[in-house]
């Protein structure tokens, strides 16, 4: 086994040319040349574990297992199941963590009783019910079966769907401890029978998900299921090859971790603050130059809150001041700008906490950066008194 570490260059290793390209895809890592043939390794900012050429490959995060199954708990939501889920859990790798943590969270939608739904089911029955499909049957004009569209209530809905279409995913993947496959096994037991999906057409089907009453007992789960089939058997670009194994890309859960985060600052629901804001602002008026804030706030047409997530656990010398890099200041200021407010908060988060607040010339408006320690047992909290001192400000 081979194990590299985020953002940090290895010893000299020796791998074939397909697995330097796979490196460089799954991870967004930079190779160098080293002694008799050997390669220098840098992983970008994803972690996880994959089989390549035969060959397991780990690149381990700078953030504790721990912590970062903290930050995947709070971005999966609800504040109410956070410590239950995590308490007692064990777990020496993050496919492992995951694992569990989905099995867990499963087994407490289903604890909540089995979603089941209405849908329609075009079908072909000896006996008439629901509504015959009239140009089937033209086509057809057998007395039997009868080709009719019925209305059926069932578990083979979206939300089961979805948690089988993860549970497929997982059970693939090599090294896992029995009891974690044991707990998969146990998920499939209820999921299994629904109605199979490629894990594409089951993250589309997990974006059209409408949470009500009824069904929200299975959120977490859900998110969870999203966030495994956006990691596991990542198509390559290169040759379209699958690779089994399990990535996260940190950036992306350290941005909804912050998110969640900050809407509970700021009592905001998801649609007030939204996970993505494409679409709502722009640099300039024939709208070719689109702003997409990682963090937003907008009641009833107005905006009251913006700002941006960097994960910064690799921080160069600009950071290390804890001024912020100019560009992600600049991009800042944009926002502030087109948004009407007098104030933006640009979040860093790796491996220290502070504060320092610019304030633009001409204008008045301030750039508060704003760092947050993810290795700290406190960071929600510094996150939550941030937002909670911009609202002050404000």
């Amino acid at each position: 086994m081979l194990t590299l570490n985020e953002h940090q260059q290895s010893a000299p290793v020796q791998l074939t040319v397909g697995q330097q390209e796979m490196l460089r895809e799954l991870f967004r890592a930079s190779i160098s040349p080293a002694v008799d043939g050997n390669v220098r390794v840098t992983p970008g900012a994803r972690v996880g574990a994959v089989v390549l050429g035969g060959d397991h490959i780990v690149v381990e995060p700078k953030v504790s297992l721990p912590r970062i199954v903290h930050m995947l708990t709070v971005a999966a939501h609800p504040m109410d199941w956070r410590t239950a889920e995590v308490s007692g859990l064990r777990a020496n790798t993050i496919e492992d963590a995951v694992v569990q943590l989905f099995a867990r969270s499963c087994q407490r939608a289903f604890a909540a009783g089995v979603y089941r739904s209405y849908r329609t089911e075009e079908q072909r029955l000896s006996f008439v019910r629901g509504r015959i499909r009239m140009s089937d049957y033209i086509r057809d004009p057998r007395p039997l079966p009868i080709p009719v569209t019925a209305t059926v209530h069932d578990e083979d809905v979206a939300e089961n769907q979805v948690l089988a279409a993860a549970v497929r995913k997982l059970r693939l993947l090599p090294g896992l401890p029995s009891g974690t496959r044991s707990e998969l096994t146990r998920i499939w037991q209820v999921v299994g029978e629904t109605t199979p999906l490629g894990a594409e057409a089951a993250l589309e089907r997990c974006r059209r998900i409408v949470w009500s009453r009824h069904n929200s007992h299975y959120r977490a789960a859900v998110r969870l299921a999203e966030l495994i089939l956006s990691s596991l058997s990542l198509e390559v670009a290169a040759g379209q090859v699958q690779v089994p194994g399990f990535i996260l890309d940190m950036p992306g859960i350290v941005e909804q971790y912050i998110r969640v985060l900050v809407r509970e600052a700021l009592g905001a629901s998801d649609q007030d603050m939204r996970d993505s804001w494409k679409g709502a602002l722009w640099l300039d008026e024939g709208h070719a130059v689109q702003l997409i804030p990682d963090l937003g706030l907008r009641r009833a047409g107005r905006w009251h809150f913006v700002g941006d997530v960097k994960y910064k656990v690799n921080a160069g010398a600009e950071e290390d001041a804890g001024s912020g890099r100019r560009d992600d200041l600049y991009q800042l200021l944009a926002y502030v700008t087109e948004t009407g407010l007098d104030e933006g908060t640009l979040i860093y988060a790796g491996d220290r906490a502070g504060e320092v607040v610019h304030t633009v010339r001409g204008t008045g408006a301030r750039l508060r950066v704003v760092t947050v320690d993810l290795s700290s047992a406190d960071c929600d909290g510094q996150v939550k008194r941030a937002v909670a001192t911009s609202q002050l400000l404000g």
